[in-house]
């Protein structure tokens, strides 16, 4: 027996289905309150994979390009996606809230004409596999994010992270590894697109043997 909420979820789903024409859903989707899902027509193409949470005030945008959403990805609130050339965010990922991705900048090289008149310049951005991006953290233009990483909370992402790495700071910089010692990152890799645990994660041991708080 479905509950009243999950009636509700299911009412939003169809909802955004017969509103957002622009918007590939490839399987069922779940959304929140006020959540934006747009794909401007003949320009901009939006793809979400099957079972994604997408949360309050989400706000998903394809001027351009292709923006897309693998399977499972779970994102908080008042988060902003704004894609004009190609943004992808990995399965099983986790955006918290108050993130910001972005694939371009604005030009400001001139002086005589108004920064919004230079017009923009682009490049891809790709948020890898089972990542976790912390709570208000920038993802800028042209950063490839490397599967199995996490990014702390208020960081610049402004240069690529490898995979697996624990990374802090404005800019952001990669303080750790989440590999096993002596494990290497193209076996680990195999082990997350398969779906079978990594050995010896430090943020998966017991409280008494985590890493030091950063």
């Amino acid at each position: 027996m479905y509950t009243a909420q999950y009636r509700q979820l299911f009412r939003r789903y169809l909802w955004h289905r017969l509103r957002s024409p622009g918007v590939e859903f490839q399987g069922l989707v779940f959304t929140g309150r006020r959540v934006e899902l747009y794909a401007r027509p003949g320009h901009g193409r939006l793809v979400i994979g099957p079972w994604c949470w997408i949360g309050n005030d989400n706000k998903l945008r394809a001027h351009e390009g292709q923006l897309t959403l693998g399977e499972k990805v779970v994102m908080g609130r008042d988060n902003v996606v704004n894609a004009y050339l190609d943004i992808e965010i990995g399965g099983a990922s986790i955006i918290a809230d108050w993130v910001y991705v972005v694939d371009f900048d604005h030009r400001f090289d001139r002086l005589d004409v108004p920064i919004k008149d230079q017009g923009i310049v682009k490049a891809p951005v790709r948020i890898g596999r089972d990542v976790w991006i912390g709570e208000k953290a920038s993802v800028l233009r042209g950063v490839d994010v490397g599967d199995g990483s996490v990014i702390a909370s208020h960081c610049l992402v402004n240069h690529d992270v490898p995979p697996f790495s624990l990374a802090v700071g404005v800019p952001v910089r990669v303080v750790r590894s989440r590999l096993p010692p002596g494990m290497p990152p193209d076996e680990a890799l195999g082990l997350l697109r398969s779906g079978r645990p990594i050995p010896g994660d430090p943020l998966e041991a017991p409280p008494g043997e985590r890493p030091e708080q950063l």
